[in-house]
């Protein structure tokens, strides 16, 4: 470790303030998570938790688990209780930060390191304080990087089992944690690729051993995905790599929004830095005072996901996933604080007034926004019609209170479900697992496993969509169903103003798994097709002769000549799929032929 002092005052002790803003950061997260209702990913990921599974249709697990623990171990789900564990775990990734700096330059540079990433938006908000995936990948981000600077760049070489072992076991629990851990690895091989010094370290078996625990530690997420048709990496992968055309508006919007997530002016002076280790060398003592390689390596680590991430818009619809390079900045901050410390020697009243200045408008910001998700004050304040962000902040406590007076908990047969992941999520925090939620519709994701629809078969429950046209969602489910019905329309109310309007509360009987499809008559039929389900035979009977053709996913699977009167057979491909899809009966023929007694089994 760099012994620079670069203290305004030499008496200071860094790491006692460096501690100290931690406290402070840890008291106004606390208050923060008390203070607002969970979030769409953060309800989602709780409902996602309720059934404890290998792995996870979204991520890696451990965030999951750590929720699922938490739920049992304390008996409560009260918002703050789920949420602790991640803001303690931000409070370790805090201090590992500043340990970090320490090691790179000196305790001066960790100091800056926990205040840049805790006047960031993005890591003190979400990451420091919501159940997100994140929060252990930070961790244990942070972790493997303060191991691997002290086996390049420090003494960690002198015990090298040990050292590499640890490695291992912090790079597989970030693996658990988010798929983003395998940038650990390339920076770590392209590090000791460039650097004569840590090349020796491919003839050295630790490395190679590190690697395969990392492996180990990660299996749950590859017997899981085996068991499921690799569903998770085949929609991470979609997500990354889909070919949609080349979009510039849509790499401009992820420039605009990670800068903005991330604070401008601390995301471009990171990359700055990052970008100048590069070009420094992976041996150079970069910033003035480093450890040589240590900028390097952790701009090797820090750059590649920044970059990725952001060019994956160019040709993929990211939709508003600007954290995805937030730990590529995590990494680069180290630098930047370096560099900051080297600046404060000599120019103390700049770096106070620019860190002074984001801290001031960070806290500023995040106290406007919790205080107006808490209270709406906002709307008040500025009326008029304009998009909230806080919205979805607000817990469904009306629709609760509905299906409470519809007694839809009374009954253990009854059910509660929704149309879609967003929904189901907020749902699952007023059901609270007392009934089954399923997930009925073409973007079910996780919640889809956690209900086998086939033990579902026969009973009755209630739907909440969130429309102004509840003729639609009945219409989409009355296949399934003997009836559907409107039992209630709620809306969502904050200080006494209407947020959430028009959330429908559908009253489904007698729930049809297999067997004959009510009211299906026609030409042209469409079936829906339940998540995590394959419809395997259909069979029906014909009012004319006609020809009548399968269709399954746009694919013509059969087709059968009909005289009038005569039942039809088709045996379809037990395919499996997480979403709805239609399959359509479609008869060619003479005019005026209709299918009736439609019946389907399904697996």
């Amino acid at each position: 470790m760099a012994s620079t002092d670069v203290s305004p005052r030499s008496s200071a002790n860094p790491a006692v303030w460096a501690l100290v803003l931690i406290g402070v950061a840890l008291v106004l997260r606390l208050w923060g998570a008390t203070a607002i209702g969970l979030g769409t990913g953060e309800a989602y990921y709780v409902s996602s938790a309720r059934e404890l599974q290998l792995s996870y249709f979204d991520q890696p697990p451990l965030s999951l688990w750590i929720i699922w623990a938490t739920m049992k171990l304390t008996g409560s789900e009260a918002v703050w209780v789920l949420r602790l564990p991640f803001v303690l775990m931000f409070v370790v990734t805090s201090w590992l930060v500043y340990r970090l700096g320490e090691k790179v330059h000196s305790g001066w540079a960790g100091f800056y390191a926990v205040l840049i990433l805790n006047a960031s938006a993005i890591f003190s908000l979400s990451v420091g304080s919501w159940l997100q995936p994140d929060a252990p990948m930070m961790l244990f981000w942070a972790a493997t990087c303060l191991v691997l600077v002290d086996i390049f760049c420090g003494q960690g070489g002198e015990r090298p089992w040990r050292n590499w072992l640890l490695a291992g076991l912090w790079l597989g629990l970030t693996l658990l944690s988010k798929y983003h851990g395998a940038f650990i690895g390339l920076g770590a091989a392209i590090f000791m690729l460039a650097n004569g010094n840590a090349r020796r370290w491919f003839a050295h078996p630790a490395p190679y051993v590190a690697a395969l625990l990392a492996l180990v530690i990660f299996l749950p997420v590859p017997i899981w995905n085996a068991q499921n048709h690799w569903v998770s990496f085949a929609f991470q992968g979609g997500r990354a790599l889909a070919e949609e055309g080349w979009n510039w508006a849509r790499l401009i919007r992820m420039i605009v929004g990670q800068l903005l997530y991330i604070v401008p002016w601390l995301a471009l002076p990171a990359i700055w830095v990052g970008l100048r280790a590069i070009f420094a060398g992976p041996r150079a003592r970069y910033p003035e005072g480093s450890v040589p390689g240590a900028a390097a390596l952790l701009a090797y680590i820090g750059v590649p996901p920044v970059i990725f991430f952001t060019l994956v818009a160019l040709w993929s619809d990211t939709q508003f996933h600007f954290h995805w390079q937030a730990p590529g900045y995590m990494s680069l901050f180290i630098i930047l604080a370096a560099a900051t410390a080297v600046i404060a020697r000599r120019r103390v009243w700049l770096i106070r007034s620019w860190l002074g200045a984001t801290v001031a408008v960070t806290v500023l910001l995040i106290g406007a926004l919790l205080s107006h998700a808490a209270t709406g004050w906002a709307r008040q304040a500025f009326p008029g019609q304009w998009e909230d962000p806080t919205v979805p902040q607000m817990a469904w406590t009306e629709v609760g209170e509905a299906l409470t007076r519809l007694n839809a908990f009374a009954n253990p047969d009854t059910f509660v479900g929704s149309l879609n992941w967003i929904d189901c999520g907020y749902l699952d925090a007023q059901t609270a697992g007392r009934v089954p939620l399923p997930c009925i519709g073409d973007d079910p994701r996780n919640i889809a496993f956690n209900v086998n629809l086939a033990d579902l078969a026969g009973r009755s429950g209630y739907f909440v969509t969130r429309t102004s046209d509840p003729q639609a969602a009945i219409a989409y489910l009355s296949p399934l169903f003997d009836s559907v019905t409107l039992a209630e329309k709620v809306d969502i109310h904050r200080n006494g103003l209407v947020e959430i309007p028009d959330l429908q509360i559908l009253a489904a009987t007698n729930f049809h798994f297999d067997g004959p499809v009510p009211g299906v008559s026609g030409r042209t039929v469409s079936l829906l097709e339940l998540p995590r389900t394959a419809i395997t035979h259909v069979e029906g009977a014909l009012s004319g002769s006609g020809n009548v053709e399968l269709w399954f996913d746009g694919a013509l699977l059969g087709s059968v000549a009909v005289a009038g009167g005569s039942p039809f057979a088709f045996d379809t491909p037990g395919r499996w799929d997480v979403g709805a899809r239609t399959v359509t009966l479609e008869i060619r023929g003479s005019e005026g032929v209709q299918f009736t007694g439609v019946s389907i089994t399904r697996k």
